[in-house]
């Protein structure tokens, strides 16, 4: 059983070879696609940036000009078009930080293919191991996605029950009685 033969070890190498390629083409499109995403989220940023900047500049004009009354609205707007900014620029550094996964190099690969015995697992190396790396990147986009949305409900609810405040200050501002 020791003496494998020429054909086999090409077949393995080959394998072997077809795994690495398969690998790299899977970081590159996912680097890509981060970069992508990341330039959405700082355009978007932008965007809100300029967007807080004329609301602020509006509503600290109206501020001025009455003093108090309904343009808190415009200030708290401004408010929160600087913080949806200031989360797109975070969210877009931490797309970019975020570490490459792992990939084991061509030589080794071959070496390992020509060198040991086959194995039980030896029908289709490539497939097992694209499967147990794509199965942990979405876990992991599964638990972002679980915080993000927990942050937005928070922030909603937040927001829900300031107005609501807001609201009976201002009609217990209104009662005579």
């Amino acid at each position: 059983m020791r003496g494998e033969g020429p054909a086999r070890k090409y077949d393995r190498a080959k394998r072997a070879a077809q795994a690495y390629v398969h690998d790299r083409v899977e970081n590159t499109g996912a680097t890509a696609v981060s970069y992508a995403v990341a330039a959405g989220l700082f355009a978007a940023a932008g965007i809100f940036l300029i967007s807080a900047l004329l609301v602020g500049a509006t509503a600290a004009f109206r501020w001025i000009e009455l003093r108090y009354g309904l343009f808190y609205a415009f200030v708290a707007l401004g408010g929160q078009l600087t913080i949806i900014a200031i989360l797109c620029v975070a969210l877009a550094i931490y797309r970019l930080k975020r570490p490459a996964k792992r990939i084991v190099p061509l030589a080794s690969r071959l070496r390992v293919a020509i060198s040991d015995p086959p194995s039980v697992d030896d029908l289709s190396p490539a497939t097992a191991v694209a499967s147990l790396s794509s199965s942990r990147a979405r876990k992991r986009n599964e638990g972002v996605q679980k915080y993000a949305l927990i942050l937005a409900a928070t922030l909603a609810g937040w927001a829900i029950m300031r107005r609501g405040q807001a609201h009976t200050a201002a009609l217990d501002a209104n009662d005579p009685g």
